[in-house]
């Protein structure tokens, strides 16, 4: 077990080298992140809307079925369209990443444009992906606790089954169900340490996190019985650090995800990225 956490923590500190030798790869998670603020916002209204129009009613022709219809489908674009988001600009980290691991280079212009190319296959990927996540969003509200674990394994299976879907969708040319159906078949064949690789990275995260966050705190919490500007200052520490975390974080994530890919098919050199590793991150069946 040491051995695996030692090893995940190499390889997220060869992604960390990858991303600094190109930190203009965080410019996507940024444009997702600035993406999901303007989604949030053209649908707040209409879906606040909606909701008070559900309170139940006596009058009889009531139409809150339809009200509540609407509200689910209005939902349920939401979600397709928040996804869709978030896979376009993965895609297009990932398409950068790939690149950057052959030894090549790619701009943000040319992962943007990669992504366009796939983006009927990204987007079927996200109508996919929604509506498993609604369903299965469905279910776990209307189960009991032991339902709510099973539901949380079912999903973690199905994130781990689909965590090469989009590295395949872009540079396979596929359709979103082939490249589910290949993501799965990469992992039969190579069932490995995704998770404890990614959480290689999430604790290198964390590591870097804590002791800011504790700083930030101790700054924010004595001005409430100091001055205001130190409150001001811890706060605006706290959303910097967490901002900036978030877009390494999933940066680092994608790198390895992509550097997994190109090793799964076949690659013998992810530029930066230990072969060793890779291959220690895998376990033939």
């Amino acid at each position: 077990m040491f051995d695996k956490i030692s090893r995940s923590w190499a390889l997220a500190g060869q992604c960390w080298e990858v991303l600094k030798q190109d930190p203009a790869l965080m410019i996507f998670p940024l444009f997702s992140s600035i993406a999901m603020l303007l989604l949030l916002g053209s649908f707040a209204l209409p879906l606040l809307a909606l909701y008070h129009t559900l309170e139940p009613t006596m009058i009889e022709g009531s139409t809150s079925h339809t009200s509540r219809l609407s509200f689910y489908i209005v939902m349920y674009a939401f979600y397709v369209v928040c996804y869709a988001v978030m896979m376009f600009f993965n895609s297009a980290l990932i398409s950068v990443a790939l690149k950057r691991l052959d030894g090549d280079t790619a701009s943000v212009g040319d992962g943007l444009r990669m992504a366009w190319d796939n983006a009927a296959a990204i987007l079927g990927y996200a109508l996919i992906a929604a509506t498993v996540g609604a369903i299965l969003r469905a279910i776990e509200e209307r189960v009991g606790f032991i339902g709510r674990i099973v539901i949380a394994l079912i999903g973690a299976g199905w994130t781990l089954s689909t965590a090469m879907t989009l590295p395949v969708l872009v540079e396979e040319n596929v359709g979103p169900v082939e490249a589910i159906s290949r993501s799965l078949d990469l992992l039969k064949r190579n069932w490995g340490e995704n998770l404890i690789g990614n959480g290689g990275i999430s604790l290198g995260i964390s590591v870097v996190a804590v002791p800011i966050f504790v700083v930030a705190l101790f700054i924010m919490f004595s001005g409430v019985s100091g001055s205001v500007g130190s409150a001001i200052l811890g706060i605006g520490v706290l959303v910097i650090t967490a901002i900036a975390l978030g877009l390494v974080s999933t940066t680092l994530h994608s790198i390895y995800t992509a550097a997994l890919y190109r090793f799964a098919t076949g690659a013998k050199q992810n530029a930066g990225i230990d072969a060793d590793l890779l291959a220690g991150a895998y376990r033939q069946k």
